[in-house]
């Protein structure tokens, strides 16, 4: 058992609370399987390159009329040192080379304004959009 911490306003839990070792496996798993059918789905797991560690990941999702879109993570102890910026660029450029993707979409939430930015670095231009509940969003393409 471990300790619930909280301040009223936060509470603490293990990280990922909702994660077990099963689905963990199950998610590299489906990753895999993606990559070895030709899925929709390509998932990356970006390294530091001196020393293998894994950064977080970059996923790219293919849509319909040439257009995917990408996703990613960064862990804590490598952001703000070009993990994202870096991986979303690679991952870009092989999808439009290596699967024909002709538009490449970021979906960025409002709040994630000087956090997008950080990440685009200027690669991908932006534009508002909503989405289906009718919040505003904000897209790079």
């Amino acid at each position: 058992m471990h300790p619930a911490l909280g301040d009223g306003t936060v509470v603490l839990d293990r990280y990922p609370a909702r994660s077990t070792p099963e689905t963990v496996r199950q998610a590299f798993e489906g990753w895999a399987a993606e990559w070895s059918s030709n899925g929709p789905s390509r998932t990356f797991a970006p390294r530091e390159a001196a020393t293998n560690v894994l950064a977080g990941g970059v996923q790219v999702r293919l849509r319909e009329s040439g257009v995917a879109h990408l996703s990613y993570w960064v862990f804590a102890q490598f952001r703000g040192r070009g993990f994202a910026t870096r991986g979303l660029r690679l991952a870009a450029a092989w999808a439009l080379a290596e699967l024909g993707v002709e538009r490449l979409e970021l979906y960025i939430e409002p709040d994630k304004r000087r956090e997008a930015w950080l990440v685009l670095r200027g690669s991908l231009r932006e534009k508002s959009t909503e989405n289906t509940s009718g919040s505003a969003r904000r897209c790079a393409t």
